[in-house]
């Protein structure tokens, strides 16, 4: 039998650090949307890599701003035309205003201002720096590597992408 392509509920939870209910609520949400495989009543469900690393991102940014501030900054980005994930984005949280640092070649970053309380000058253009996706991916393997759950040689022939530093 080959390496499945995704990762189970239960791997997910344990990749991810989050909880049965916040899983949920991601799915009803829209937010983050598993595949489904077989029965209807009971399916197997799936995520992608780049699923395992937009909860993470997302858990992240949740102990800064709530899930409706998340949500806002989604449909900001979308609405926008850029592409809506989170796991490689470059989001500052300042007070209660939320910025993200575009990619750009240039030497002065370009930072927009995607959300706050009172939803003011957002799409405004600011200055301001996070950690790179480079550490999302160390947190999901360094989960991998401490999970009672996951099986670490499936897991690691799985991950689309090997942290920074090798263990």
């Amino acid at each position: 039998m080959g390496v499945m392509e995704g990762f189970t509920r239960q791997e997910t939870l344990a990749l991810t650090e989050t909880t049965s209910n916040r899983l949920q609520h991601l799915d009803r949400s829209g937010l983050v949307v598993p595949e489904r495989y077989g029965n209807s009543k009971k399916p197997t469900v799936i995520y992608t890599w780049e699923q395992v690393l937009e909860i993470r991102a997302i858990k992240n940014l949740r102990q800064e701003v709530s899930l409706q501030t998340v949500r806002k900054i989604i449909n900001l980005l979308d609405n926008s035309g850029f592409d809506n994930s989170l796991r490689d984005k470059k989001i500052v949280v300042l007070n209660d205003e939320v910025y993200w640092v575009m990619p750009d070649w240039s030497d002065m970053p370009r930072v927009m201002k995607v959300a706050d309380k009172s939803d003011r000058e957002l799409g405004q253009y600011m200055l301001i720096v996070i950690p790179p996706l480079a550490s999302v991916v160390e947190e999901v393997w360094e989960a991998a590597r401490q999970s009672k759950v996951i099986d670490f040689e499936s897991f690691r022939l799985r991950a689309k992408a090997q942290p920074a530093r090798s263990a």
